[in-house]
């Protein structure tokens, strides 16, 4: 004979984990600029659906393929290395593996990006991509200073620089040319000449720190696009 169980020591069945449980990190919701570089070297736009310190979701026109590896440039967020974990017509997931500090501080920015969205609205056209990487900018009068790159996007950056130069002084950051068009409290937000086609090229072409270059003819004139947020 089947004893009934005592009162108050029935189970309710678990529910089963969704997604979101079996995650390691949580998932921040929030539409941010971005770009990916794929494995036949084509580096193409993207936005960002959501995000978490261990992966991503997107659409873009032309995903890139299931097992690819990709390098993903995110608006405010940097540099991240994956493995796109799903693919379809306009959307593509990717996963990438980092160490637990660098985790943290995906984590970190990612709440910081949360609570600017809450205050502002960013109305620039490309991705601007946390740097902090040194570099060296060259004046059209020979002079060079030693100076580090705060953020960097396809059309300018922020550089951190002592002491700031002026507005609408012309200058070489690394191999860009570019014109000072703001001042802040740590330097100086540039635009560049025209509108480089790769994130990839105006990173490793900015981070350039070599012997000043042959300056000869002044630098040009013609600077980003009118209006145009450094």
């Amino acid at each position: 004979m089947v004893k009934p169980p005592k009162p108050g020591t029935t189970k309710a069945p678990s529910a089963p984990k969704s997604d979101d449980d079996r995650r390691k990190y949580r998932r921040v919701d929030l539409p941010l600029k971005g770009r990916f570089l794929d494995e036949n070297d084509e580096e193409q736009a993207c936005l960002v659906i959501n995000m978490s310190a261990g992966g991503a979701y997107m659409r873009a026109k032309n995903p890139p393929a299931f097992g690819q590896s990709v390098v993903l440039y995110v608006d405010q967020m940097g540099r991240f290395e994956g493995k796109v974990i799903r693919s379809s017509a306009a959307s593509f997931a990717v996963t990438y593996e980092r160490k637990r500090e660098k985790s943290a501080r995906t984590a970190d920015d990612l709440t910081q990006v949360v609570n600017r969205g809450k205050r502002t609205h960013d109305r620039r056209i490309a991705p601007r991509i946390q740097q902090d990487a040194p570099a060296r900018v060259y004046f059209d009068d020979g002079r060079a200073e030693d100076c580090a790159i705060l953020d960097i996007s396809l059309t300018g950056a922020s550089i951190e620089i002592s002491p700031r130069p002026p507005l609408g002084a012309r200058l070489i950051l690394g191999r860009m040319t570019a014109k000072v068009v703001r001042r802040h409290e740590k330097g100086v937000g540039v635009v560049f000449t025209g509108e480089a086609a790769r994130m990839d090229d105006v990173i490793s072409e900015a981070s350039k720190v070599e012997p000043a270059p042959d300056l000869g003819a002044p630098i040009a004139k013609t600077f980003g696009k009118k209006g145009e947020r450094a």
